[in-house]
Formats: C-alpha cells, sequence, structure tokens
C-alpha cells in the first residue's frame, strides 16, 4: 500500500485516461486547489475517521480527504471514473470504492454509527441526496456538500423571507444548516452556468420536529399553496371542523400564509391535524 498522492489537477488526471466530462452524468470537476482544500477541511474529520465520498469523480476531493488521514469509502456510478479511480488509487491505503446511485444512498448497508459524508454531486439529484440524509439522519455525524447557490439561500432563509420554503423546512427540521464557501463556475471544469455554494449540515441533538407522514402532508401542502391562507391551502388534508380545532390546539392563526411559520408551527400543526 502506499500513501494518497499530492494534489493533481483532475483536467490532467482524465487526460491520461482519455476521458472527458459526461453530460449523461451531468459532470463538472473541481479544479482549483483552495476549493478542494476548503471542502476537505470543513468536513473536519479525525484522524482515521471514515467518511463516505458521494460521486469521488476523477478522486480530487478524495485524495484531499486521505492526506488528512481520513478513510474514504468512495460511491460512484460513472463506469469510467470507477476504471479511473481503480487504475489511480487501488493501491493507495484507507480507500475503498463502491459501484453505487448517490441518490438512493443506504446508509444502512454501509455503516451502524454516524457517519461523515461529503461530496461534490451534480445538481440534478440533489434534491435526492437531502431526502436521503434527512431520511437517514441518525447514521449522519454530518455532511459538507456542493449546491447551486440558489439552494444553500434556500436552505439559509427565515420563514418569512422569499426563499423559504419546503426544502428548508424539512433540512432544517433534521440538521443545522452553516454556509461553508461560495463558488464561482470558472473553479469547475467544464464551468456550469450557476454559482455554487458548499453547505455543511449538523444533525440537530434534538430533532425540531419528526418528519411524519401528516408532517410531510402538511408541509407539502402549505408550499404548493403558498399564496393562499393556511384555512385554504389545508383544507384537502381534514374536514373543516377538524382543521379549526386543529389550528386552536395548535395555536395557529388560520389567516397565515405557511411561508410564516416556523418548523415548530408545523410540527404543532401537523400533529393536531393527525389528532
Amino acid at each position: 500500500m502506499r500513501p494518497p498522492p499530492a494534489w493533481e489537477d483532475p483536467r490532467r488526471v482524465l487526460a491520461r485516461h482519455g476521458y472527458a466530462p459526461s453530460k449523461r452524468y451531468s459532470q463538472n470537476f473541481l479544479v482549483t486547489e483552495g476549493v478542494v482544500e476548503g471542502i476537505a477541511e470543513a468536513v473536519a474529520l479525525a484522524e482515521g475517521e471514515r467518511v463516505i465520498e458521494l460521486g469521488p469523480g476523477a478522486g480530487t476531493l478524495t485524495t484531499a480527504l486521505l492526506r488528512r488521514g481520513a478513510n474514504v469509502l468512495a460511491i460512484e456510478k460513472d463506469p469510467r471514473m470507477l476504471a479511473l479511480l481503480r487504475e489511480e488509487l487501488a493501491d493507495v491505503e484507507r480507500f475503498e470504492l463502491r459501484e453505487g446511485d448517490a441518490a438512493a444512498l443506504d446508509l444502512a448497508a454501509l455503516t451502524d454509527t454516524p457517519i461523515a459524508v461529503t461530496g461534490n454531486l451534480p445538481y440534478a439529484i440533489t434534491g435526492s441526496i437531502f431526502r436521503g440524509l434527512v431520511a437517514q439522519k441518525a447514521l449522519v455525524a454530518r455532511s459538507v456538500v456542493m449546491v447551486q447557490r440558489e439552494v444553500r439561500d434556500r436552505l439559509l432563509a427565515a420563514a418569512g423571507e422569499s426563499d423559504y420554503g419546503a426544502l428548508t423546512v424539512f433540512v432544517t427540521a433534521a440538521f443545522r444548516v452553516e454556509p461553508v464557501m461560495t463558488v464561482k463556475p470558472g473553479a469547475f471544469f467544464p464551468p456550469p452556468k450557476v454559482t455554487s455554494a458548499v453547505v455543511r449540515l449538523v444533525p440537530h441533538a434534538v430533532p425540531r420536529a419528526e418528519e411524519t407522514e401528516g408532517f410531510r402532508r402538511v408541509v407539502r401542502a402549505a408550499f404548493d399553496k403558498r399564496r393562499k391562507t393556511l384555512r385554504n391551502a389545508l383544507s384537502g388534508l381534514a374536514a373543516p371542523e377538524v382543521l379549526a380545532a386543529a389550528f386552536e390546539s395548535a395555536e395557529v392563526d388560520p389567516g397565515l400564509r405557511g411561508e410564516t411559520l416556523d418548523v415548530e408551527a408545523f410540527a404543532r400543526l401537523a400533529a393536531a391535524i393527525e389528532g
């Protein structure tokens, strides 16, 4: 076994294997060393700690994590990148590679204790990744991921702000969201058409709300019809008298719009409707 290699521009790694970024897999490779090292630093790994990297691509972030002493389990879907990583890193200590789909991450199949999760992921699967992290929050020690800047703004929005929405409620019910850095298009190859951002998700010691089916229904109904009052937006969820009693019990004004409610208010309202 050999130690992890030093930084190498992924464009050189790709060229060595005769590969170009794949449109099918929405690949944009980070080529700015400072950004890669910043992400690795934000994961804040202890020596010997295990981390799951989703979509390692050419292994740029992978090697930065390995150089920090982490044990990296990389999950990659693209057959070309799997071949590249096997050739480049197969004999590197503390590195494990598995074929898999990051959008269908099953943490329980990989670990029985909370684990760090990171990755520079295609933006098309951002929603799936967040749904998976929230559903498996008990197994997430922390997560550092790249998203579009607009998604970062939604995650950080407070109730009543224009960017506040269902994604905000679902993610912040389970995690504290911390901004790490903003990343301009020029940091990637090829450059995306949007500005990106890195966020860190840290699970709450006690979730702000449990994501029950009733909670999901209430939040989705409120934001699907976000310009309507809660009385009207939630009218399809229960009989009028049940809703009236639930609003009173939860101490929520039915004349408000859903975008004004915080996570805890949504939880109280959902519990009251469920009875």
